[in-house]
Order: C-alpha cells, then sequence, then structure tokens
C-alpha cells in the first residue's frame, strides 16, 4: 500500500517544498 502526502515539505536541507507529493511504499505493516 502506497501513501501519498501532499503539502508542504522540508527536503535535507529544511529547506520547503511546496507543491511536492512523496509515495512512501512501506516495506512492513507498522502503526507508527
Amino acid at each position: 500500500m502506497a501513501v501519498k502526502i501532499s503539502g508542504v515539505l522540508k527536503d535535507g536541507t529544511g529547506k520547503p517544498v511546496q507543491n511536492c507529493t512523496i509515495q512512501l511504499k512501506a516495506k512492513r505493516n507498522s502503526t507508527t
């Protein structure tokens, strides 16, 4: 199951990234 998160995110340098969509593919079932 892929999780899509949209909104204002920050990259590794702490700069805000707008209009960004990140897909996180979970390899394991986790409630956290």
